[in-house]
Order: C-alpha cells, then sequence, then structure tokens
C-alpha cells in the first residue's frame, strides 16, 4: 500500500467539508453545530428522521442506527466501494490536491510505473489508428464487423490492430524514448527472443483499470494459422495483475454503481462487448486466468449480485462451477444463464442480433438449480454410488453458503432428491474436509462482526490502553519501552500495537492514515468511535499508566513463575555460580515486582 504523506492527508481534509462530502449522497440538515442526514449505508437515505451524525470540526461521522462511523476517507471508501489509497486518489483528485507518498525507497517503481502508463495509453491510440484510419487494419476491422460489433463499442472499448511487421513496435517504441530496460519489463515482448514482440497481426482489446487506465492488452490472432494461440494475454507487470483485474470492468462501472445493479460475467472478450452492444452494459470476463476470489471481491466493491454466463461445453461449466462457490462463499447472489441455441454471446449476436441475444439470456437458474440439473444427468441417482457421487459434486457449493438456514433448505431438499435423510446428507457433508469451506469458515470469523458502538466498561483494560495510544500516538514512544507486544494478550490490543509500530517507523501522525494499517474494519470502527470520546484524548495519563502497570506486572510475575521454574528443575544439575546467576535475576525480579505492587497500591489508595 502506498504510504501517503501527512501533509497530503491534511491538505485533503482542509479543502473538502465532510458535510459537503456526504450531501453529494443524501440530503443534509444543519442543527447547531452539527449536520444530520438520513444514513445512506443501512437506509439507502430512507429513514424517516435523520440518525447519521455529521461533525465538521472533528471530521468524523457517526449514525445512531447501525453505528457506522468514520472519516472522510472511509466514508468516500464505502460509498465508491474503493481501498483507502483509491479513495485517497480519488479525493486528491476533486480537491486538486497534488499527493505526496512518504519515503524514497519505492521512488523508482513509481517512476517505472508511470512510464508504463504512458506506454500503454501511447500503444492503445497506436493500434487503434492502424485499425480505423490505416490500411493496414483494413483486413482487421472487416473482421470485427463480420462479427457483428458496432463502431459504438469499437470506440468504447477501443479496440485496435497490431501490425504483422515483428519489427515495428520495437522501432516504434525506441523512436519514442522508451529504454531497453522499461520496454523488457512492459510485458510486450518475448522474455526468451527479445525485442519479438507478443501482439503481431492481432486484433487488439485494451484492457483498462477501474480509472480508466490502459494496464495491458489482450490479442486475438488474425494470421489463423494453426500453430498460432487464438488468444495472447499481457503478464503480469508493475502496472498489471491477471487476477486482480477484469476485462471490461472500467466500461461496466457507470451501471454498477447504479441502485441494485449486477455484474454479468462471460468468458471471452468478445462476449463482454457483444453483451454490452445488446444493452447489458455490466458484462466483463477474466483474462487468461480461471476466476479468482480477488477478482470477486473486486466485484463485491459494486454489487451484490453477479449473472454467470460461461460458455455451455464442459471447459465453461467448470468454470461456471468454481465461480458459483467463490461468489456464494462471499455470500453474493448468483445467477446462471445459458445460450441454449448458441455456444457463447458472441455467436448468438452474430447470427441473432441484439433481440435475438437478448432473449437468448434473459431466463436463468439459481445456483441450486443449475447444480442439480447438471449433476443428476451425470450421476445415476437411483443407485447408492450415483447417490454419493452426485452429494460429493454439489458439496462444494453447500459447504460454501454462509447462511445456515439457506444451506439448511438446500440439504432438505436433497435428501428429498435422493430419497435420503436429511442427517445422512449432513454427515457427508460435515465428511471430508472441504477446501472451500474451510476458507470461507476462516473468512467467516474474520468478516463476521457487528457493526456497534463502543462499550468501554465491556473491553480488556489492554484494549483500552491502546486506544488512548491510538487517540494519542506520540505517547508510543514513550510507553513502547515499557511494554512491547509479547507483553498484551488481547488480540485487539495486538493489532493497534502493531499498527502504532508501524505509525511510528513511517512517520504517520494523523489519524486517517493510522486507521488505514488496521485491517479489521470491527476494530478499525472501534477506534473510529474512540475518537469521540473525551475518555481517550482528554487527561487520561493516570489511567493509561495505571494499565500499563498492570501489565508489566503480569509479564514480571509470569518471568518469575518461569525462572523459578527452571531454578528447581535445574538446581542438581548446574554449577554453583550460575545458579548464584539465576538466584541473581529472581532477586532483581522480586524487587520490581514489590516496587510495581508499592506504586499499584498507593495509586489505588489515592482513588479510593
Amino acid at each position: 500500500m502506498a504510504r501517503f504523506s501527512d501533509s497530503s492527508i491534511e491538505e485533503i481534509k482542509y479543502k473538502i467539508k465532510l458535510s459537503d462530502l456526504v450531501g453529494e449522497y443524501t440530503k443534509t440538515e444543519r442543527r447547531g453545530s452539527a449536520y444530520w442526514a438520513r444514513c445512506p449505508f443501512h437506509s439507502n437515505g430512507m429513514e424517516r428522521t435523520p440518525s447519521f451524525k455529521i461533525d465538521d470540526d472533528k471530521g468524523l461521522y457517526y449514525c445512531f442506527g447501525c453505528h457506522e462511523s468514520g472519516t472522510i476517507f472511509t466514508f468516500i471508501e464505502k460509498m465508491e466501494r474503493l481501498t483507502f489509497p483509491e479513495a485517497v486518489e480519488y479525493l486528491a483528485k476533486k480537491a486538486g490536491v497534488a499527493i505526496k507518498e512518504s519515503g524514497v525507497q519505492d521512488e523508482r517503481k513509481r517512476d517505472e510505473s508511470a512510464i508504463l502508463y504512458d506506454l500503454y495509453d501511447r500503444l492503445c491510440r497506436t493500434f487503434q489508428h492502424f485499425l480505423l484510419n490505416d490500411g493496414i487494419g483494413k483486413q482487421a476491422f472487416s473482421y470485427i464487423k463480420g462479427r457483428g460489433l458496432s463502431d459504438d463499442m469499437i470506440s468504447r472499448f477501443a479496440l485496435g490492430y497490431a501490425p504483422k511487421d515483428s519489427a515495428f513496435l520495437y522501432k516504434f517504441l525506441q523512436k519514442k524514448g522508451y529504454s531497453d530496460d522499461i520496454l523488457r519489463k512492459s510485458g510486450l515482448f518475448s522474455q526468451n527472443r527479445y525485442p519479438y514482440p507478443l501482439f503481431r497481426d492481432r486484433l487488439i482489446f485494451p484492457v483498462r483499470n477501474y480509472r480508466g487506465q490502459v494496464v495491458a492488452f489482450s490479442g486475438r490472432d488474425l494470421s489463423f494459422r494453426d500453430d498460432a494461440p487464438k488468444y495472447i494475454n499481457s503478464p503480469d507487470t508493475l502496472i498489471y495483475s491477471k487476477k486482480m483485474n477484469l476485462f471490461g470492468l472500467y466500461e461496466s462501472l457507470d451501471e454498477l454503481k447504479k441502485k441494485d445493479s449486477n455484474a454479468i460475467l462471460c468468458e471471452g472478450n468478445f462476449d463482454v462487448i457483444s453483451m454490452h452492444q445488446a444493452g447489458f452494459t455490466s458484462a466483463m470476463a477474466s483474462l487468461g486466468t480461471s476466476f479468482t476470489e480477488e477478482q470477486a471481491r473486486l466485484i463485491a466493491r459494486y454489487t451484490d449480485t453477479v449473472d454467470l454466463m460461461f460458455d455451455s461445453d464442459s471447459a465453461g461449466q467448470n468454470s461456471t462451477d468454481k465461480a458459483i462457490n467463490i461468489l456464494s462463499g462471499m455470500s453474493i447472489q448468483v445467477r446462471i444463464h445459458h445460450l441454449k441455441s448458441f455456444k457463447d454471446a458472441s455467436e448468438s449476436l452474430e447470427k441473432l442480433g441484439t433481440d435475438g441475444l437478448k432473449a437468448e439470456y434473459l431466463p436463468y437458474q439459481s445456483p441450486y438449480e443449475y447444480l442439480v440439473e447438471k449433476n443428476s444427468k451425470l450421476y445415476n441417482i437411483r443407485t447408492p454410488r450415483g447417490k454419493s457421487d452426485f452429494l460429493k459434486s454439489i458439496s462444494p457449493f453447500l459447504n460454501s453458503i454462509k447462511s445456515e438456514v439457506e444451506k439448511e433448505t438446500y440439504i432438505q431438499s436433497v435428501a428429498v432428491l435422493l430419497s435420503c435423510s436429511a442427517e445422512n446428507v449432513r454427515s457427508d457433508l460435515n465428511g471430508p474436509a472441504d477446501p472451500y469451506r474451510a476458507r470461507n469458515e476462516e473468512r467467516r470469523e474474520e468478516e463476521n462482526y457487528s457493526i456497534k458502538s463502543l462499550n468501554t466498561a465491556a473491553i480488556s483494560p489492554e484494549l483500552y490502553a491502546m486506544l488512548i495510544l491510538a487517540n494519542n500516538m506520540a505517547l508510543f514512544r514513550q510507553y513502547r519501552l515499557r511494554i512491547n507486544f509479547a507483553d498484551l494478550k488481547d488480540r485487539d490490543a495486538q493489532q493497534i500495537y502493531t499498527a502504532l509500530e508501524n505509525a511510528l517507523r513511517d512517520g504517520i501522525e494523523s489519524k486517517e492514515l493510522f486507521l488505514s494499517l488496521i485491517s479489521d474494519q470491527r476494530l478499525r470502527n472501534y477506534v473510529t468511535v474512540s475518537y469521540e470520546l473525551d475518555e481517550f484524548s482528554g487527561d487520561c495519563i493516570g489511567v493509561l499508566d495505571e494499565i500499563i502497570d498492570k501489565i508489566e506486572l503480569r509479564s514480571l510475575e509470569e518471568r518469575r513463575m518461569r525462572l523459578n521454574s527452571q531454578i528447581k528443575l535445574l538446581s542438581s544439575e548446574i554449577e554453583q555460580e550460575d545458579m548464584m546467576l539465576l538466584l541473581e535475576k529472581k532477586k532483581d525480579l522480586d524487587k520490581d515486582i514489590a516496587l510495581l505492587k508499592n506504586r499499584l497500591y498507593s495509586s489505588e489508595e489515592q482513588n479510593y
């Protein structure tokens, strides 16, 4: 993650008022010194009375209904489905702030990334020119038109053509001033035969990231030679990762940001464009790799419903099965679409036109219906072995479901279908370990939190101390000399301690950047709420000292216990001189413990 400077964060906060930002999404009204709004998170702005409080002075919001809280950065993260770095860049652009990153060790990589973005943008426009305005791309243009694509789609997806001349690409980019070092890292040339181009005599599909920057290419062979791979996709580079990007995502964003939108996951580039041409403008596809969890999380930023429309062959069915398990495990609603007359959307558009593709696409099945229909044809469920194989085939889906009610409903249905008891179905499901189930149970444990207002009476003293330090980060340098990570038993306190260590190391002072160091959203919410409570930011040194003393005392007593065990165990086995050293250590520990106890006892007497 990029480490943004505190000055950049502060400048963005200075230029963008939180109430103004919230007002772009829901109506705000002033009451006294604060603004109030109908919560855009838990009620989609449809509350009867506003419960969402906005404090411009502190730069914080808090909902008394769902207990969601945060800053301008967390607000825009949730509303636009962005990560923290993306939210900073989004707001920096909005505020006209040139963001600076702290540290210099990654400066070279940032420079190389900027060069690669420029290179891909330039080359995208050059390939477009060859397709549309140069005789060299005439055959490629005729091929596209033969596939039924409109001029509008050719422009929308910035399609292009890479020439046959194997020397063109290297010479062109050299003339434009790109070094061999950059070209070798660009993903445009064969690593074994540099500078032979990967994309030659190919129809080019530019791949854009969510910001609209061209980061890769996908090329369809137009030589039609038997030995030429039909598609070639860019390898991973400094600016591109296959598993983190989707072809058509950027072109789908306008549709995905609408209320109740859904994403459509296809198999190929032509399928995506065909669906957009038919009016289904949220279609996208993986790029030379099977669907990944990272891509699912990317889609989940924008929608909780995904329509799957992979090819009807066996490879397409395998892709459908995998996508169902990944998406269901993330509580994303899945719908399965089949084109009955043709293999894929591109062929359907070519043969039936836009209206025909729409009619073919619209019917859908639930994942359960799809899996039952498919696998009941593969296995003879009238035989004991067939029943067992059938259950194994759908168990990854059943085990990926988070909702126990939904899962139980399917178990009852399977039991009726197989003419056996629900208990036996459950027993088989809970038997052999399943990778999807294990992964999703781990994710459920991490993500199944309830956003609640911070109950300070219910948290551990350790966490209370760490929240004080999170509100007063300048104190951490001093208190880290008294306790370390290993002294803490509370997992939440340990996470905040680690974030404080990272903030100290990176010179982070702003609360917004500190929050970005905490990955656990429940804990991040606790810290955010603590910023609004005076008990953590007021005169709290006395309370902090007392808690730290108790943590120190516990740690010292544990050390003494281990030392006593060591002395007892080794009393007859070590030299007298070594034993004297151990006893001297114990004496020092006894002294430190006595001093701490006296200090704590005196403090308690004064309080009493």
